[in-house]
């Protein structure tokens, strides 16, 4: 068994932030951020796709995420299906239940 007479209590280990420390998953957030704004009008999954530079099955999976975060996803299906978020100002105006 190791002692730990000699290690420092943990209210004493100080952790120093690197200099070019970077917020972790920033790519994603700045993916759902851009999904958010370009879905403001109707778009096809392949479309969202090409923008955010993702695979299809991707784009799924964030419109799904957003669904459970409380955005409305409207669709229209003409030749493939469309999405849009019905209610982008009022979730940022504090009227969603999170």
């Amino acid at each position: 068994m190791k002692s730990t007479q000699n290690m420092p209590k943990r209210s004493q280990i100080k952790i120093k932030p690197k200099s070019d420390d970077h917020i972790r998953n920033t790519g994603r957030v700045e993916r759902v951020l851009k999904l958010i704004k370009y879905m403001s009008s109707f778009r096809t999954v392949r479309e969202i796709s090409s923008h955010l530079d993702i695979h299809r099955k991707s784009v799924h999976r964030y419109i799904n995420m957003l669904t459970q975060l409380g955005f409305e996803i409207e669709f229209i299906q003409a030749k493939r299906y469309q999405y849009r978020i019905k209610n982008i100002k009022s979730y940022f105006n504090g009227s969603n239940n999170i």
